[in-house]
């Protein structure tokens, strides 16, 4: 087969779409060499591939400046895709040129966009509607479905009617090549953000859904009876803290480097995902995978991917997310348990293991082809 790649999220800076693109790539061209893969990327997505000495030689990238979520992508990218003479499209992101007649199939990590609009830049009526529209014929046209999640894949089913069996249940996992963390790396960065208490990590992006008032103000009860920091690692959209009050423990390094991440994971006591939904929740998969306590929200789809690996908590609680963040930080043994426990759950996926379920969809899309 010929099979289209939409890698126009692979870039390390898109966050969680960016690290499944290239790692789903990544192994996909090393397991695969029968099948053919065009990667449609930007030009900055092309730089960072080309940057990591990306080379394989049954596969070519072809640029597509095209804007997600723009006319241009509906317009334009079907206009690059019929040039290919394409057998099969998998789109990473639910986001397509919705007149595509085209066999494609669709990877969807959640529903923020639908049930957290305002996390969409310049967000209104139009382009809610054009979401929800783009989504739905997504669902409609699409000869298979991944999910990230079950708890993805019921939230597609609820909200567009899709049979279940159109849907496939595949899992990411945590990436281990960002983890070799050096003691001077260590040292530089302490000093560099004055890092002297026990740190208590978020990584992730800063919009409502992701719960970063509910865990400031945890932070704040915490900090009235055990010293810490708070350390807040991604781009910072519009949250303000005050710096005189307890907030002045909070650290902010905006978007780090994967290096520098790897070190942010394994200096922190613990880790904290206080979302009100998720699609997957990656970084609390990393960073069980570098051996730290994971502390997480009891919703959507978190229990069901860290299973026993983390210590739950009710977001819309502040008090609770305070008592589960200070249990780990003060009892070591209860520490010690959920880091063994974390480390068994994130070993348990992997990315090779997401790549072989996702090449045999297509090997299923090319036999109804043949039939």
């Amino acid at each position: 087969m010929r099979i289209g790649l939409d890698a126009r999220m692979y870039r390390s800076a898109v966050a969680g779409i960016g690290r499944y693109s290239q790692n789903l790539i990544k192994n996909l061209l090393v397991i695969d060499d029968d099948d053919e893969f065009v990667l449609l990327m930007t030009s900055a997505d092309a730089r960072e591939i080309r940057n990591k000495k990306w080379d394989a030689g049954n596969a070519k990238i072809v640029l597509a400046d095209v804007p997600h979520y723009s006319l241009a992508e509906q317009m334009s990218l079907p206009k690059i895709l019929a040039k290919e003479n394409l057998d099969l499209v998998h789109y990473l992101n639910f986001n397509h040129p919705v007149r595509y007649r085209g066999r494609f199939m669709v990877t969807i990590h959640d529903l923020t966009l639908l049930f957290y609009p305002e996390t969409a830049k310049e967000t209104n009526f139009i382009k809610q509607w054009a979401y929800r529209y783009t989504m739905k014929k997504a669902c409609q046209n699409a000869l298979k479905i991944i999910a990230v999640s079950k708890n993805t894949k019921k939230d597609i089913v609820r909200e567009f009617g899709v049979s279940e069996d159109k849907i496939k249940v595949i899992y990411e996992a945590a990436d281990d090549k960002i983890f070799n963390v050096t003691k001077e790396h260590t040292d530089r960065l302490q000093k560099e953000y004055h890092l002297t208490k026990p740190i208590i990590l978020y990584v992730g992006q800063f919009r409502q859904h992701k719960n970063l008032e509910g865990l400031i103000r945890a932070f704040k009860i915490i900090k009235e009876k055990t010293p810490c920091q708070l350390v807040l690692v991604g781009k910072n959209e519009g949250l303000r803290v005050d710096k005189t009050g307890p907030e002045g423990d909070i650290v902010m390094p905006g978007f780090v480097s994967d290096e520098d991440l790897a070190v942010f994971y394994q200096m922190a006591e613990v880790f904290v995902l206080p979302s009100f939904y998720e699609g997957f929740g990656l970084p609390g998969l990393e960073a069980m995978r570098a051996g730290t306590a994971v502390c997480a929200s009891k919703t959507s789809s978190l229990p069901e991917i860290y299973r026993d690996g983390a210590l739950y908590f009710d977001p819309f609680r502040p008090a609770d997310i305070a008592d589960k963040i200070r249990s780990v930080l003060e009892d070591g043994r209860l520490c010690r348990d959920m880091i063994q426990k974390g480390k068994k759950v994130a070993a348990s996926y992997s990315w090779e293991k997401t790549a072989e379920e996702t090449l045999e969809i297509y090997k299923e899309i090319q036999s109804l082809k043949s039939k």
